[in-house]
C-alpha cells in the first residue's frame, strides 16, 4: 500500500515535471522565434548597420534570444531524464538576461512619460516584443523554471549585473572614442563627454543601484516560485 502511495507520488511528480517543462519550452520558443524576427525587422527599418547594437534593447534581445534557443535544448533534455541540468554559471546568465530586461522595461515606462525626450513609437512590431514582450515572457521564464542554486549572499548577486556591466563599458568606450556620434548616442544619461561629473555618478548609482535590485528581487521570487510545486509533493512523501 505504501509502495502504490510512493509510485502514485512519484508519478504525479514526474507528470507535473514535464508540465512545467512543457511550458517553459514554449516560452523560450517564443521569445527565439520574436526575438530573430524583430531583430531582423529592426537592422531592416532604421537601417543603422552596426550602430543598431548601440542599443541596450537589441543588445539585450539578442543576449536573451541566444539563452532562450539554449533553453529549448535544455528543456528537452531535463524532460526526458526529469532532472535539472542548469549549472551556477548558466543561472547567472539568465539572471543576468532578466535583469538587463527589467532594466528595458524600466527604460519604456520612463521613455513614455509625457515629458521625455525619447519618446519611443512602442506599437512599432519590433518595439513592442523587444520592450514588452520578450522582457516579460525572460522575466517570467528565470523566476518560475531556472533551478535555485541555494541563498545567495549580497556579493553573490553581482553577477547579475554583468551584461549590464559589459554593455555599458563597450558603448561608453565607443562614444568616448567617436565612433558613436553625439547624434546617435541612445541614451542621454550615456552622453558623458557633455554631462558634469555628478551627473555621470548620480546615472551611475542609479542604474546599477536599480540592476542590483531586481537582481536581487527575481532571484528571491526565483527561490519562492520555482520549486513550490516540488516542497508540495516532497512534503507529502513524508
Amino acid at each position: 500500500m505504501e509502495n502504490d502511495r510512493i509510485e502514485a507520488i512519484e508519478t504525479g511528480f514526474k507528470r507535473r515535471y514535464k508540465i512545467k517543462k512543457i511550458v517553459n519550452l514554449i516560452i523560450c520558443a517564443v521569445i527565439a522565434a520574436l526575438g530573430i524576427s524583430s531583430f531582423i525587422f529592426i537592422w531592416n527599418y532604421d537601417g543603422d548597420g552596426l550602430l543598431t547594437f548601440r542599443w541596450m534593447t537589441v543588445d539585450g534581445t539578442v543576449f536573451s534570444t541566444a539563452i532562450a534557443i539554449i533553453y529549448c535544448v535544455a528543456s528537452i533534455l531535463e524532460m526526458t531524464k526529469y532532472t535539472e541540468i542548469t549549472f551556477d554559471f548558466v543561472y547567472y546568465l539568465r539572471l543576468a538576461s532578466a535583469v538587463a530586461e527589467g532594466l528595458i522595461i524600466v527604460v519604456v515606462l520612463l521613455s513614455q512619460l509625457p515629458f521625455s525626450p525619447q519618446h519611443m513609437h512602442i506599437l512599432r512590431y519590433d518595439m513592442f516584443n523587444m520592450h514588452i514582450v520578450i522582457p516579460v515572457l525572460t522575466i517570467a521564464s528565470f523566476i518560475t523554471n531556472d533551478s535555485p542554486i541555494g541563498k545567495l549572499k549580497a556579493r553573490k548577486l553581482i553577477p547579475g549585473l554583468s551584461f549590464v556591466t559589459l554593455y555599458a563599458a563597450v558603448v561608453i568606450l565607443l562614444i568616448v572614442t567617436k565612433i558613436i556620434p553625439r547624434e546617435m548616442i541612445p541614451y542621454a544619461f550615456m552622453d558623458v563627454l557633455n554631462m558634469p561629473v555628478l551627473a555621470i555618478i548620480l546615472s551611475l548609482l542609479f542604474v546599477y543601484g536599480l540592476s542590483f535590485l531586481l537582481s536581487f528581487v527575481f532571484y528571491r521570487l526565483n527561490k519562492k516560485l520555482s520549486w513550490i510545486w516540488f516542497k508540495s509533493i516532497a512534503s507529502k512523501k513524508k
